[in-house]
Formats: C-alpha cells, sequence, structure tokens
C-alpha cells in the first residue's frame, strides 16, 4: 500500500514539476511513513483542526511536527497525495482510491477473527465537497458525506469489512441494495454460527432466512409494513394492549415480537436466534431486545471513537478524505490487536503492568512511523540549522525503547545515500552529578531521560530532580540529599 502511495504521488509531483515547482520527488516510503505518522500524531493531539503554520511552529506546538517534516513538504505532499494514475482511470466512481481501499480491507480481514456477534451499519465520513455519490443522512452527527456499509465486532468494535455506497448503479439492478450489503459483508463468516446486528434498513424477513442457510443469525428492527406481518401485530391499539406489554410471532426458523413502549409506539423486532417468549425478570422486556441493545452499536462507536482522535484535515479531494478515514480505521483496529496481544502475553505474568493508553498508542506509532525518517534527515545536515538538529537528535534519543539502567551513549545507524553505506552516529550524555548546583543549560540538553519531580518536595512545586537515592531510588533535589553518601533524608537516617 505504501509503494501505490509512492508510485502515484511521484507521477503527480513530475506533473507539479513541470509548471515550475523545485520540490523534489519521494526517494522511498520512508517519507510516506513519516508523513502518516504526522499525520497520527494531529490527531492523537486533537490538532487536526489546525493551520500547517501553527502546526510546525515551535513555540505553539513544539518540535515533534519540525523534526519530523518541513512545512512546505508537508503541504506539498498534501497537495501531491494520489492513489491512482490518473490519466487511465476506468470509468468508475470509485476509481480514485479503489485500488487502495481494497488492499486495505483484505489486510483488517486477514489479521482478526471476530466474535460471536458483528454489527453491519452504516458509516458517514464527513465530506462537504464536491463529489457524485455524496450522501445526507439527518441522523448522522456530519450530516453530510461519503457513506460506507460497515460491519463491525460489536465487542472490540474492530472493522472487519466495509463497502462504500457509490449511489445508484452500486448494486445489481435485480436485488434489494441492502441486501446485497450483507450478503457480501458476510462472506468471510459464513457458516460460523455468529449473529449480525441490523436495522431496520437491512431487515426483512427473506434476508434473515438467507443467513440462516448461510450458517448465520440475525437479530434486528424490522419495519411494520412488512406484508409477512399481520395488521394486529403492528397495531397499536389491538385490544387496548398494555404499555409493556409483548406479541410474539413464531415460524420454523425465526422469532418476531412486538414490544408498545408507550402509549403510541411499537417497537417491532425479528430475531433466528431466539425461539421462545422468555422476558428478562427485572425489566420485563423480551430478551431479543436486550441482545439487540447489546449489540446494536458497534458502527456508531467505532465512528465515535474515529471522530475523537481523527486524523482528517480541510480538503477538497474527496479520495483524500476518504484516505484519512482509512488511517483513523487502522489505528482503531491496530490498537484492538495490541490490547488482545497484550493479555494473551501477559496473563500469566504478575508484574505485567498496564497496556497503553489509545493516546498512548498512538504517540508511540507516530515515532515508530517517523524514527527512519528522521534519522535521514539528520544525516543530511547540508542545509540545516544546529538547533533543528539538536531537536532531531533529541527527539531520536526519546523514541528509543526504555531500559532498566540507562547507559551514557546511545548508538544511531543512519543510512547515506546508498542502501549500503552507513554511518553510525554516537550520542553521548554525560553522567548527571548528584547535587550539582549551578548546571548550564547545555549541560541540561544533553540528559536524554526526562527528569522526575522530587519525592519530598511539595507536588504543586513540581520541582524537577535529576539525581536519585542510591538505596531507595527516589528522585531527590539539592535540598534533600546527602551529599557525601548520596542519600535521601530518609536513607540517611537509617
Amino acid at each position: 500500500m505504501l509503494e501505490l502511495i509512492h508510485k502515484f504521488t511521484n507521477q503527480e509531483i513530475g506533473v507539479i514539476k513541470k509548471g515550475g515547482s523545485e520540490q523534489k520527488e519521494i526517494d522511498d516510503v520512508d517519507e510516506i511513513k513519516a508523513f502518516i505518522g504526522l499525520l497520527i500524531y494531529g490527531g492523537a493531539k486533537q490538532d487536526n483542526h489546525l493551520t500547517t503554520t501553527i502546526l510546525f511552529n515551535v513555540s505553539q506546538c513544539g518540535y515533534w511536527y519540525r523534526t519530523a517534516m518541513a512545512l512546505k513538504r508537508f503541504e506539498y505532499l498534501l497537495r501531491a497525495l494520489r492513489f491512482d494514475d490518473k490519466t487511465c482511470r476506468p470509468d468508475e466512481k470509485f476509481a480514485p482510491i479503489s485500488e487502495l481501499w481494497g488492499m486495505f480491507i483484505e489486510e483488517c480481514k486477514r489479521w482478526y477473527k471476530p466474535g460471536s456477534y458483528v454489527t453491519i451499519d452504516e458509516q458517514l465520513v464527513g465530506f462537504r465537497g464536491n463529489c457524485p455519490f455524496r450522501m445526507y443522512l439527518p441522523n448522522k452527527p456530519a450530516k453530510y458525506g461519503l457513506k460506507i456499509i460497515a460491519m463491525v465486532d460489536s465487542s472490540t468494535k474492530y472493522l472487519l469489512n466495509a463497502i462504500p455506497y457509490t449511489g445508484k448503479g452500486s448494486t445489481p439492478a435485480n436485488q434489494p441494495a441492502a441486501a446485497y450489503f450483507v450478503k457480501k459483508l458476510v462472506e468471510p463468516i459464513e457458516n460460523s454460527n455468529r449473529n449480525i446486528t441490523i436495522d431496520n434498513w437491512f431487515t426483512s424477513i427473506k434476508l434473515v432466512s438467507d443467513m440462516v442457510e448461510k450458517g448465520l443469525t440475525v437479530v434486528g428492527t424490522i419495519r411494520k409494513d412488512k406484508i409477512e406481518l399481520p395488521p394486529s401485530f403492528v397495531d397499536v391499539k389491538f385490544k387496548n394492549r398494555k404499555v409493556g406489554s409483548s406479541l410474539f410471532l413464531y415460524h420454523s426458523d425465526m422469532t418476531a415480537v412486538s414490544y408498545k413502549v408507550k402509549v403510541n409506539k411499537l417497537v417491532t423486532l425479528v430475531s433466528s436466534m431466539h425461539d421462545t417468549p422468555e422476558l428478562h425478570p427485572f425489566s420485563k422486556k423480551p430478551f431479543i431486545i436486550h441482545s439487540y441493545n447489546a449489540t446494536k452499536g458497534g458502527v456508531d462507536t467505532l465512528d465515535q471513537l474515529c471522530a475523537h482522535s481523527s486524523c482528517n484535515r480541510k480538503t477538497k479531494r474527496w479520495p483524500v478524505c476518504f484516505f484519512y478515514n482509512m488511517i483513523n480505521i487502522a489505528c482503531v483496529n491496530s490498537f484492538v490487536i495490541y490490547q488482545h496481544n497484550f493479555q494473551r502475553l501477559n496473563h500469566k505474568k504478575e508484574n505485567a503492568g498496564k497496556p497503553l493508553t489509545r493516546l498512548q498508542f498512538m504517540i508511540k506509532l507516530h515515532e515508530q512511523l517517523t524514527y527512519n525518517w528522521k534519522q535521514k534527515r539528520l544525516a543530511n545536515t547540508v542545509r540545516m540549522n544546529s538547533n533543528l538538529k539538536h531537536n532531531i537528535s533529541q527527539s531520536l534519543v526519546e523514541s528509543l525503547p526504555a531500559v532498566d539502567e540507562p547507559s551514557t551513549s546511545h548508538s544511531i545507524r543512519i543510512p547515506k545515500c546508498s542502501p549500503d553505506q552507513t554511518e553510525v552516529m554516537h550520542i553521548t550524555v554525560d553522567e548527571p552529578s548528584p547535587g550539582l548546583k549551578g548546571e548550564t543549560m547545555e549541560r541540561k540538553k544533553k540528559i536524554y531521560y526526562k527528569l522526575g519531580n522530587c519525592a519530598f518536595c511539595p507536588s504543586r512545586l513540581r520541582k524537577k530532580a535529576i539525581a536519585s537515592c542510591s538505596q531507595c531510588q527516589r528522585r531527590i533535589c539539592g535540598g534533600h540529599i546527602k551529599k557525601k553518601e548520596n542519600f535521601c533524608v530518609d536513607c540517611s537516617l537509617e
């Protein structure tokens, strides 16, 4: 996928350069990784709404953006980003990103096995620019955008499969669109006895029967105008039904229920997973309703997770907007896999610690994606000022994996222009002298680990300490250190 982006973005850069641009083509995929890493970092820090001028201003957003890429280069890649060859594009609405999208969905299917319950629903990617298949869905937060029919694991919100809706002509003429999407999405999980939760836009009696033949069960709401439902079943005034009462219909392989929520409101559902009229002992609602409520929010929650840490930036091109949504989904999916692997590998360890939060995971992902490109930038120091070089070196050292006993030097291998030539750069840091006062700012910059708060000073003071006690290893400032023994106040009294 990175090679595909690299190839067609370079093709577009070649066209732009004919107009007088001085920017060079992309050398390798490490620059594409760094570009995606910056988008992910912007989503993690929720900076996606800020202008690029603010993002790359060190005094306002720190040096993390500046160390990975120059401002003009980042804006140039945003402009030149392409995913297909537009000179020989097929006559298809989704052609500008269809190949990349297909590869992405195949990877989503490959690396995860879903649980017992999956949800199929609509996701709306917010977009108000020109697009031949832009939709208006008033019930969604974005209102206008690109609609995707997605299948998501109900428990973990992992996206398993998805199909973009491109308007009329995207489905066969002799088949309902809702049934077509459901049948295409469930192909990877056929004959697995999993349950599918769908809403009334998808649900029909014929579709439920077809899913039973494919070895799947269905729970979903159903519209009251279906011809298979008798009039008395959907009549809210039938025999003066009481609020909270339920009527059941049975067939050979499915059960329907009509539940009176209010005086003038009925809720109708159909299920091929339930075959008895059981009611919940406390709420007195049918178990079909409880099963639907417990598993219906998979896609909506995925949409919420993508919106909370979104890497979307303002754009007039819908393929780029679609690409941003792919990165958001990839961050959610990879975080789900990380949590599963962490629990699997550490469930027997007593001191395994806690897994990374989603914010920490995305920041770590940004560091790993930009690491190689930062090394190459540091190797090319011809036109780089000393402050930027120092910031890149510091960010590289901070991105190194943590160790129990930090050494006084690190070796960072920096590739040169040719792959067979490498240069080893040593970043040496001085050992801090405990209790040393009057330390210069230049020496503090050389300390590669972050300073800690003094264990004895009040927390509101946030007094930083370099030294640590030789016995208890707590951080201690100059006022709470026993100079000769390098002990803290408490350990020196023992």
